[in-house]
């Protein structure tokens, strides 16, 4: 799967041989965060406003998108996202462990604008792709790294600068692996949970 991803994004992103018009009709560049859910938060931790703070990654990517018709376009995009030595879940016996997590997202997705004339434009959109992730608890000695899939939905708008730049933000809901801290005692086995993530980017039309 993740190979697959990288070949997407490689086509979109590679000039049109058949015609002089770019694939690609915009690229650009992101940065944002996100959290698993947690209801109850690790000792020494103040509970957060919305309680998605458990294993919480920050990063940044660049990404391509093209245009379907009038309304919708898809997009291909490759990210990076790191956690170094944060404390992630519930304390475990007497102690919390620290968790430091790094990964690489390849993602492909479709969306829809509503409308796309106007200065603002907000849209809708769905995706899928894969996650290569390192994950290592020095504490216990115990590390892992996996090829997980992962798919999101998500809503965001854009907000038209010039006529070649345009800036916005993002609300997704992801599936995705999460590493539950109740078993790092023994071992590192990612389970498919849900994660909320935040993102803002500007991007440059070709």
């Amino acid at each position: 799967m993740l190979k697959h991803a990288l070949a997407t994004i490689i086509v979109l992103a590679s000039p049109s041989l058949a015609s002089a018009d770019p694939i690609v009709e915009a690229m650009g560049m992101r940065i944002g965060g996100y959290g698993f859910r947690e209801a109850t938060p690790a000792s020494g931790e103040k509970p957060s406003g919305t309680g998605w703070q458990a294993c919480r990654m920050n990063g940044l990517g660049i990404f391509a998108n093209r245009g379907i018709g009038e309304n919708f376009f898809v997009e291909g995009a490759f990210d990076t996202y790191f956690a170094g030595g944060f404390p992630t879940g519930e304390a475990m016996g007497t102690y919390d462990t620290p968790i430091d997590r790094s990964s690489a997202l390849m993602t492909v997705a479709a969306g829809a604008r509503f409308p796309n004339s106007t200065r603002f434009s907000p849209y809708l959109q769905v995706g899928l792709g894969a996650e290569l992730t390192h994950v290592s608890l020095p504490a216990l000695a115990l590390e892992d790294t996996a090829i997980l899939p992962m798919g999101f939905f998500g809503a965001g708008a854009n907000l038209r600068i010039t006529e070649k730049v345009q800036v916005g933000a993002s609300l997704r809901v992801n599936a995705m692996g999460y590493y539950d801290d109740a078993q790092f005692q023994t071992e590192l086995k990612p389970e498919l949970e849900m994660a909320t993530q935040g993102q803002f980017y500007a991007s440059f039309a070709l």
